[in-house]
């Protein structure tokens, strides 16, 4: 193995805790990464693993045409996907089955206007996936990633949502504050008051630019994982 692909194994590991512990994947849910092959990525371990305690051992790689079998993610296909399809924009996914996303894809009409200047990357029309069932074939895969299209997220009706970003401190960034901004959602529409959302004039792409640059990335990514070390000792 080399050295980069031993530096990733413990970026993804410590990105993997770091979702664990905001409980945005834990049973379910699950991270990606390509490697430096575009043919290969890696992914944290799938259902039964304690994912706040994923170690950079515990990390799998896998080739695009892999399948699932017991001990991967049973949607490991929606990586491939993604990977396959987008390899310049899209280095790195995570699948999460969070409290307030999850809410907000039964919503009929899903919000789109922003809460929160830090919520740049949500789309002016949300991609959704209307489907009653899990992503888990290469076919099913390819057909959510034609919807999720250029965008940086994707939400599944009553299962969860994808967030996706060109490395892995963006898609973990992304991935939090996605869902801040659905929690504030849920507790505006909750108090049934009138809002005043973040005017339409103002970019999008100038408050991604203002406010999640690479530099807040990394600032994000130090914090966060600080909280996080490896687990030492044996797992229960």
């Amino acid at each position: 193995m080399q050295q980069g692909d031993a530096t990733l194994r413990e970026e993804l590991a410590a990105a993997t805790r770091v979702l664990g512990r905001h409980e945005m994947i834990g049973m379910f849910g699950h991270i990606s990464v390509m490697t430096d092959d575009p043919q290969r990525y890696l992914i944290c371990p799938g259902a039964g693993m304690r994912k706040d305690r994923c170690r950079a051992s515990d990390i799998i790689e896998l080739d695009l045409d892999a399948e699932f079998k017991p001990g991967l993610p049973l949607e490991l296909y929606m990586h491939a996907a993604a990977h396959r399809q987008q390899p310049e924009r899209i280095r790195s996914l995570v699948h999460v089955h969070s409290r307030a996303l999850t809410a907000l894809s039964v919503l009929a009409d899903v919000p789109t206007d922003l809460l929160m200047i830090h919520a740049g990357f949500w789309p002016e029309q949300m991609p959704l996936w209307d489907d009653p069932d899990l992503v888990r074939s290469h076919e099913l895969a390819n057909k959510m990633m034609d919807i999720i299209g250029d965008e940086s997220m994707l939400l599944l009706r009553w299962h969860g949502a994808v967030i996706v970003g060109s490395t892995l401190k963006e898609t973990l960034f992304r991935t939090l504050l996605a869902e801040t901004h659905a929690q504030q959602w849920l507790t505006a529409l909750a108090h049934g008051q009138p809002l005043q959302p973040i005017p339409r004039d103002v970019s999008r792409e100038y408050l991604y630019d203002e406010f999640l640059s690479p530099f807040t990335h990394n600032l994000h990514w130090n914090f966060s994982t600080s909280f996080v070390p490896e687990a030492p000792g044996a797992r229960p």
